[in-house]
Protein backbone atom coordinates (compact mmCIF):
# COMPACT_ATOMS: atom_id res chain seq x y z
CA UNK A 1 0.00 0.00 0.00
CA UNK A 2 1.40 3.59 -0.61
CA UNK A 3 1.41 5.73 2.01
CA UNK A 4 0.39 9.11 1.09
CA UNK A 5 2.26 12.21 1.82
CA UNK A 6 0.83 15.52 2.17
CA UNK A 7 2.70 19.10 2.45
CA UNK A 8 1.22 22.11 3.75
CA UNK A 9 -1.10 23.58 2.70
CA UNK A 10 -0.81 27.44 1.94
CA UNK A 11 -2.97 28.24 4.72
CA UNK A 12 -0.64 26.85 7.06
CA UNK A 13 2.17 28.17 5.79
CA UNK A 14 0.50 31.41 6.37
CA UNK A 15 -0.03 30.61 9.78
CA UNK A 16 3.25 29.41 10.47
CA UNK A 17 4.97 32.79 8.80
CA UNK A 18 2.89 35.13 10.95
CA UNK A 19 3.67 33.37 14.58
CA UNK A 20 7.56 33.22 13.56
CA UNK A 21 7.13 36.92 12.56
CA UNK A 22 5.41 37.67 15.76
CA UNK A 23 7.88 36.18 18.08
CA UNK A 24 10.61 38.11 16.35
CA UNK A 25 8.56 41.16 16.92
CA UNK A 26 8.25 40.27 20.45
CA UNK A 27 12.05 39.42 20.95
CA UNK A 28 12.83 42.90 19.06
CA UNK A 29 10.67 44.95 21.18
CA UNK A 30 12.26 43.17 24.29
CA UNK A 31 15.43 43.82 23.22
CA UNK A 32 15.03 47.37 22.24
CA UNK A 33 13.47 47.57 25.82
CA UNK A 34 16.24 46.22 27.99
CA UNK A 35 18.34 48.84 25.63
CA UNK A 36 16.12 51.87 26.66
CA UNK A 37 16.09 50.62 30.20
CA UNK A 38 19.94 50.30 30.58
CA UNK A 39 20.15 53.59 28.76
CA UNK A 40 17.53 55.12 31.23
CA UNK A 41 19.30 53.27 34.51
CA UNK A 42 22.93 54.97 33.06
CA UNK A 43 21.51 58.65 32.96
CA UNK A 44 19.82 58.40 35.87
CA UNK A 45 23.36 57.40 37.37
CA UNK A 46 25.27 60.31 35.69
CA UNK A 47 22.44 62.59 36.75
CA UNK A 48 22.78 61.70 40.80
CA UNK A 49 26.28 61.73 40.45
CA UNK A 50 26.27 65.19 39.19
CA UNK A 51 23.76 66.25 41.54
CA UNK A 52 25.23 64.54 44.65
CA UNK A 53 28.91 66.29 43.68
CA UNK A 54 27.74 69.74 43.04
CA UNK A 55 25.50 70.10 46.40
CA UNK A 56 28.06 68.39 48.51
CA UNK A 57 30.65 71.35 47.01
CA UNK A 58 27.86 74.05 47.81
CA UNK A 59 27.13 73.03 51.06
CA UNK A 60 30.51 72.46 52.48
CA UNK A 61 31.66 75.72 50.86
CA UNK A 62 28.70 77.54 52.77
CA UNK A 63 29.12 75.79 55.99
CA UNK A 64 32.79 77.15 56.31
CA UNK A 65 32.61 80.41 53.78
CA UNK A 66 34.85 83.50 54.00
CA UNK A 67 33.50 87.14 54.14
CA UNK A 68 36.26 88.12 52.90
CA UNK A 69 40.32 87.28 52.10
CA UNK A 70 42.78 89.42 51.55
CA UNK A 71 44.66 86.44 49.37
CA UNK A 72 41.75 85.67 47.08
CA UNK A 73 38.78 88.83 47.53
CA UNK A 74 35.19 87.95 48.15
CA UNK A 75 34.68 84.69 49.99
CA UNK A 76 31.53 84.69 48.09
CA UNK A 77 31.22 85.77 44.77
CA UNK A 78 29.25 84.86 41.70
CA UNK A 79 26.58 85.45 38.90
CA UNK A 80 23.60 83.03 37.53
CA UNK A 81 26.49 80.54 36.12
CA UNK A 82 29.41 80.75 38.08
CA UNK A 83 30.17 80.59 41.61
CA UNK A 84 33.08 81.27 43.71
CA UNK A 85 33.63 80.28 47.88
CA UNK A 86 36.46 80.71 49.49
CA UNK A 87 36.38 78.79 52.53
CA UNK A 88 38.31 77.58 55.49
CA UNK A 89 39.76 74.04 55.87
CA UNK A 90 38.18 72.61 59.37
CA UNK A 91 40.54 70.97 61.85
CA UNK A 92 39.89 69.36 65.03
CA UNK A 93 41.67 72.25 67.10
CA UNK A 94 43.63 69.53 68.77
CA UNK A 95 46.93 70.17 67.04
CA UNK A 96 48.05 73.97 67.70
CA UNK A 97 46.42 75.39 64.90
CA UNK A 98 42.91 76.95 64.05
CA UNK A 99 39.94 74.98 64.27
CA UNK A 100 39.53 76.80 60.73
CA UNK A 101 42.18 77.34 58.36
CA UNK A 102 44.08 77.11 55.73
CA UNK A 103 41.86 78.57 52.46
CA UNK A 104 40.63 77.28 49.86
CA UNK A 105 38.90 78.06 46.65
CA UNK A 106 35.75 76.03 45.09
CA UNK A 107 34.50 77.33 41.85
CA UNK A 108 31.33 76.22 40.54
CA UNK A 109 30.80 77.19 36.59
CA UNK A 110 28.52 76.14 34.02
CA UNK A 111 29.46 75.97 30.42
CA UNK A 112 26.20 76.46 28.71
CA UNK A 113 28.60 75.47 24.98
CA UNK A 114 29.69 72.23 26.21
CA UNK A 115 26.68 71.53 28.29
CA UNK A 116 28.50 70.57 31.37
CA UNK A 117 28.90 71.60 34.84
CA UNK A 118 32.87 71.62 36.32
CA UNK A 119 34.21 72.02 39.99
CA UNK A 120 37.64 73.38 40.30
CA UNK A 121 39.33 73.12 43.83
CA UNK A 122 42.30 74.78 43.64
CA UNK A 123 44.74 73.24 40.68
CA UNK A 124 42.08 70.10 40.21
CA UNK A 125 39.41 70.69 37.68
CA UNK A 126 36.24 67.91 37.82
CA UNK A 127 34.24 68.12 34.99
CA UNK A 128 30.71 66.68 36.12
CA UNK A 129 29.49 63.61 33.79
CA UNK A 130 25.17 64.02 32.95
CA UNK A 131 25.01 66.92 30.32
CA UNK A 132 22.92 70.23 31.62
CA UNK A 133 20.84 72.17 29.57
CA UNK A 134 20.85 74.91 32.02
CA UNK A 135 21.63 75.87 35.76
CA UNK A 136 20.84 79.04 37.54
CA UNK A 137 22.00 80.38 40.49
CA UNK A 138 20.46 82.80 43.03
CA UNK A 139 21.33 84.58 45.96
CA UNK A 140 18.55 85.64 48.66
CA UNK A 141 19.81 88.38 50.69
CA UNK A 142 17.95 90.55 53.33
CA UNK A 143 16.13 92.87 50.54
CA UNK A 144 15.71 89.92 48.22
CA UNK A 145 17.10 87.90 45.50
CA UNK A 146 19.56 88.62 43.21
CA UNK A 147 21.53 87.33 40.37
CA UNK A 148 24.93 88.51 41.64
CA UNK A 149 26.81 88.67 44.66
CA UNK A 150 29.70 89.67 46.09
CA UNK A 151 30.37 89.51 49.69
CA UNK A 152 33.39 91.12 50.05
CA UNK A 153 31.07 94.66 48.27
CA UNK A 154 28.00 93.34 50.71
CA UNK A 155 30.16 93.08 53.92
CA UNK A 156 28.05 89.88 55.12
CA UNK A 157 27.18 86.96 53.30
CA UNK A 158 23.60 86.32 51.94
CA UNK A 159 21.01 84.06 53.80
CA UNK A 160 21.58 81.61 51.50
CA UNK A 161 22.09 80.41 47.67
CA UNK A 162 19.34 79.06 45.53
CA UNK A 163 21.19 76.42 42.34
CA UNK A 164 18.51 74.80 39.79
CA UNK A 165 20.05 72.33 37.03
CA UNK A 166 17.82 71.14 33.87
CA UNK A 167 19.52 68.15 32.67
CA UNK A 168 20.04 67.61 28.98
CA UNK A 169 17.56 64.46 27.96
CA UNK A 170 17.36 65.57 24.55
CA UNK A 171 14.10 67.32 24.71
CA UNK A 172 13.47 70.24 22.43
CA UNK A 173 16.12 72.58 21.44
CA UNK A 174 14.48 75.79 21.09
CA UNK A 175 14.74 75.71 25.48
CA UNK A 176 15.70 78.97 25.83
CA UNK A 177 16.01 80.95 29.72
CA UNK A 178 14.93 78.70 32.87
CA UNK A 179 11.63 79.99 34.60
CA UNK A 180 9.23 78.26 37.41
CA UNK A 181 6.42 77.41 34.95
CA UNK A 182 5.43 73.64 35.08
CA UNK A 183 7.10 73.59 31.09
CA UNK A 184 10.86 74.47 32.77
CA UNK A 185 10.54 73.03 36.04
CA UNK A 186 14.20 72.18 37.21
CA UNK A 187 14.94 68.54 37.35
CA UNK A 188 16.97 69.18 40.90
CA UNK A 189 16.82 72.48 43.02
CA UNK A 190 18.10 73.19 46.41
CA UNK A 191 18.51 75.89 48.63
CA UNK A 192 21.66 76.25 50.93
CA UNK A 193 21.66 78.59 54.15
CA UNK A 194 25.05 80.19 54.60
CA UNK A 195 26.41 79.69 58.19
CA UNK A 196 26.98 83.37 59.38
CA UNK A 197 24.61 84.92 57.39
CA UNK A 198 21.68 87.74 58.15
CA UNK A 199 18.85 86.57 60.47
CA UNK A 200 15.83 86.01 58.53
CA UNK A 201 12.03 84.64 60.10
CA UNK A 202 12.56 80.84 60.26
CA UNK A 203 9.04 80.42 58.84
CA UNK A 204 9.88 82.31 55.45
CA UNK A 205 12.94 80.44 55.74
CA UNK A 206 11.35 76.86 56.06
CA UNK A 207 8.31 78.68 53.52
CA UNK A 208 11.74 78.86 50.61
CA UNK A 209 12.98 75.65 50.96
CA UNK A 210 9.79 73.86 50.67
CA UNK A 211 9.28 75.45 47.34
CA UNK A 212 12.56 74.92 46.23
CA UNK A 213 12.39 71.23 47.41
CA UNK A 214 8.99 70.90 44.85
Amino acid sequence: MRRSRRGFSLLEAIVGIAIATALLGALALFTVNLGDARERLSRISREIECVDALFSALERGCATAVVDSAEFGAGIDGNESTLRIVRAAVGLGNDGRAALSDLTVTTIAFDQGAGRVAITRGLERDELPAPVRAMRIRYLAEDGWQDAFASDEAGAFPVGIEVSVWFDRGASADFAEPADSAATRPDRRRFFRCMGGPKVDPLAIRSIESEVTR
